[in-house]
């Protein structure tokens, strides 16, 4: 018996989106369908009218997330969504809700969690305790939609992908200060004092400006020793796991990897970032 192709489409066509496109074309039981682009052709409401479709697939900036997610589940379409899911916890939820009283499936991707780099720091803090201090830091740019905060959110938003690493890794959080240091030309830099629920601090550094190369720096200290940084990796192959991930969980072979209630969690961790600095 031949097995199901589900047909997809692709809501942006950044960075993100010509990724997920990449991955559709290798994968077995997925074909795209079109790609939205910001331009408005195809219209997102004529795609989502295309009884073809079954998926969808958001790649927008921030803070459009939310209304492409509520209209394609209202379409009656399965959704997966770049992180952040949504500009607020509550706004996060409320599309959860939403979700589970359409009966789809609402996929929101953090591929940073599927890389070699966080499979690494779990085993390297394995049996090592919480930490007692440290850094976790990071650089980026602010080239684009992601230094317009209209479409970004705020510097806390923008942190969410550094902020789950920390919580898969010592548990929820509590945020204890903090403060922006704006620079010129959009440029910011962040620094979080985060204290976790089970013992432990880290502080969290972002930067972001105007052509700064990407890159994360791990400094932690447990209770049980240094934490060993993870080894210079390429992060291939993720979308296309994350898309595997979406795909079985349509057909209901999987579950998600990353729950809920954490989705919510480190959105307010977010939101308490951004009201405090």
């Amino acid at each position: 018996m031949a097995e199901r192709v589900h047909e997809l489409v692709v809501v942006g066509a950044g960075r993100a989106g010509t990724a997920r496109v990449r991955a559709i074309g290798t994968h077995a039981r997925a074909r795209l369908v079109a790609v939205v682009r910001r331009s408005g052709s195809p219209p997102l409401d004529e795609v989502l009218g295309d009884p073809r479709v079954d998926a969808v697939i958001v790649c927008t900036p921030n803070l459009l997330h939310e209304a492409a997610v509520a209209a394609a589940l209202d379409a009656g379409k399965h959704v997966a969504v770049e992180f952040p899911l949504a500009g607020t916890a509550r706004a996060a939820r409320s599309l959860l809700d939403r979700a589970r009283r359409a009966g789809r499936v609402l996929h929101v991707e953090h591929i940073e969690l599927l890389s070699a780099s966080q499979q690494h720091l779990r085993e390297a803090v394995r049996g090592l305790g919480p930490p007692v201090g440290g850094l976790l830091g990071f650089r980026g740019g602010s080239d684009g939609w992601i230094g317009e905060p209209r479409l970004a959110g705020g510097p806390g938003l923008r942190a969410v992908a550094r902020l789950h690493r920390a919580v898969d890794l010592f548990g929820p959080a509590r945020l204890r200060e903090a403060r922006v240091e704006p620079g010129q030309g959009g440029a910011y830099r962040l620094q979080v004092e985060l204290a976790f629920e089970r013992g432990g601090e880290l502080t969290l550094v972002e930067e972001r400006g105007p052509g700064l190369g990407r890159g994360t720096h791990w400094d932690v200290v447990c209770e049980g020793g240094v934490v060993e940084p993870p080894p210079p990796s390429k992060p291939s192959g993720l979308f296309e796991r994350d898309l595997e991930h979406f795909i079985s969980r349509i057909e209901g072979s999987a579950g998600p990897y990353v729950g809920d209630e954490r989705i919510l969690h480190v959105l307010e961790l977010a939101g308490a970032i951004d009201a405090a600095a």
